[in-house]
Order: structure tokens, then C-alpha cells, then sequence
């Protein structure tokens, strides 16, 4: 009975050992090798490329997108927008003024720029600089200097041209209706010694002309037939635009510093918001204005 017993027991004893011994290298703690137990890692980049952007997708989920290249570089507000805006009733039009920030001796040429407006666009025409009541002036290109300033109407010319104004200008109000456009009433006065000749009659009446103003023609067909009536109308026809400008066309302060464009409805502005964009004749961006 014993034998039986011990053989029991020695056959246990191999099973144990040799299940013992079947399991351990998988969980042998003390492996010399512990790369061949040790868990892979997955999903983990490693990748701190140098070519990192500020501006690529965060973790959180927004994108922010790498800001797209200006239209331009205004190049020091130049020539900039000053103000816009739309006048008038029942009739609106539309008013853009430009100006210029030149330093003194320079100039900047703007025939040809745009500027746009959110539906319409326009582009700058040439002008006449000193118009002359002949109809033969000769349009040239817009040159600014310091302080000029540009008003840009909608609207059409009265004389057909664009103009740079001078201080003749008042009298072109007697003959044309510019209505909205201001001209100014400061016209270079008639001396006394212009006139000292004349009768006193005439005298008087050329010093009760206001400035720009024009002479009533039943005035002059009052004066009497003799010599010096024939010399007061004679006078009184000269005194006007063109006369104006013969005489004082070379003085230093003859020329104003505002231009006057129409734009024949070309560019139409927006009554409540707008956005304007003024463009060189590269295309360059030299302003924008919103209201």
C-alpha cells in the first residue's frame, strides 16, 4: 500500500514540476531580455519637423489659417481717401475727396488710378489746369503736389471738363451752373488805377460790382453814345473770366490747390455703409476708407 502511495506521489511531483516549468519564461520577472516582454508602444508621433507653422490646426480642433498676402503695401498714404459720401435730394450723388500727403518739391501723378467703391468702380481721367473759355484747352494728366486735394463727383461737368481750379474760377459761376461744386466768389479785385480814367459814373458802378460778378448788360446799354460812355462798355466788357486769367494767370497764388472731376455716374456709393479702395496704375493699394 505504501509503494502505491509513493508512486502517487512521484508522479504528482513531475506534473507540478514540469507545468512549472512550461510557464515560467512568460512571466519570468527577471528575464535578461526585457525587450522581448516589454509592451510596443502605437499612435505615438514623433515627428518635431523644423518645418513647424505658427499657423497649423491646434489640438483643440480649429483651424486658423495663415493669413493670405495683402493686396498691396500702401505706400505711406501718399495720396490718400479722405472722406466719402452721398448728397443731395431728390437727386443723390455721390462725393469722394482725395488728398495728398507729399512732402514739399514732390509730385505724384494720378490719371489712370481706380478707386472702387463695393459696386462700382471708376477710373481717374486727366483735367485741365488753367481752362481757358475758348474751348481749346488741352486736358493733361492730374499731378498733385503738396496739399492738393481731388473732389470726385458723380455728376457730369458743366463745361464738359474736368478742371483744376484758380482764382478766376468764381466767374465761371456767372455762365454755368456747377451746383453742388463750390467755386470760389474771392476774385482778384479791380484796381482804381484800372479805372481812373473812366467817368465817375462807371467808376462807381465797377466798384459796386461784388467779386466774380459780372456787369449787367442793361447798364451798359444805358451809357450814352459819346466817348466816354463808349469807353466805360467798352471796359465793362472786358471784366470776366478771360480777362481774369490774362491778367493774373502768373501770379504765385494764381493756381488753387483743389481739383474738380465728374465722373459721369461711374461710381455709386452705398447711402448707409461703403468700403473704398484706391488703387495706382500698378495696382498698388494707396488707400481704403469705409464708413
Amino acid at each position: 500500500m505504501s509503494k502505491i502511495i509513493g508512486i502517487i506521489l512521484l508522479v504528482a511531483a513531475v506534473f507540478v514540476i514540469s507545468l512549472v516549468w512550461k510557464t515560467a519564461p512568460a512571466n519570468n520577472l527577471l528575464s535578461s531580455n526585457p525587450s522581448e516582454t516589454a509592451a510596443p508602444q502605437t499612435n505615438v508621433s514623433t515627428n518635431y519637423s523644423t518645418n513647424y507653422s505658427p499657423y497649423s490646426a491646434p489640438s483643440g480642433g480649429t483651424t486658423i489659417s495663415a493669413p493670405s498676402k495683402p493686396e498691396a503695401t500702401p505706400l505711406n498714404q501718399r495720396v490718400r481717401i479722405s472722406s466719402a459720401n452721398i448728397s443731395g435730394y431728390p437727386l443723390q450723388y455721390s462725393h469722394i475727396t482725395l488728398y495728398s500727403s507729399l512732402k514739399k518739391g514732390e509730385t505724384i501723378d494720378i490719371t489712370g488710378w481706380k478707386i472702387k467703391s463695393n459696386k462700382s468702380e471708376a477710373t481717374i481721367p486727366q483735367a485741365i489746369e488753367i481752362y481757358d473759355l475758348s474751348g481749346y484747352s488741352v486736358d493733361g494728366d492730374i499731378i498733385l503736389k503738396q496739399s492738393n486735394y481731388v473732389d470726385l463727383y458723380s455728376l457730369s461737368s458743366p463745361v464738359n471738363k474736368n478742371l483744376r481750379l484758380n482764382k478766376c474760377s468764381g466767374y465761371l459761376a456767372q455762365s454755368y451752373n456747377f451746383g453742388p461744386v463750390y467755386l470760389s466768389s474771392g476774385c482778384p479785385r479791380i484796381s482804381s488805377s484800372e479805372i481812373r480814367n473812366l467817368s465817375g459814373q462807371c467808376q462807381s458802378y465797377i466798384q459796386s460790382l461784388g467779386s466774380c460778378r459780372t456787369p449787367d448788360l442793361n447798364f451798359s446799354n444805358s451809357l450814352p453814345g459819346n466817348d466816354e460812355g463808349n469807353a466805360c462798355r467798352a471796359f465793362l466788357q472786358n471784366i470776366g473770366y478771360a480777362s481774369c486769367v490774362s491778367s493774373h494767370r502768373n501770379d504765385a497764388d494764381f493756381l488753387s490747390n483743389n481739383w474738380i472731376v465728374w465722373l459721369y455716374g461711374q461710381i455709386t456709393l452705398d447711402p448707409q455703409h461703403d468700403y473704398l479702395r484706391l488703387y495706382n496704375a500698378s495696382g498698388d493699394l494707396m488707400s481704403e476708407y469705409s464708413y
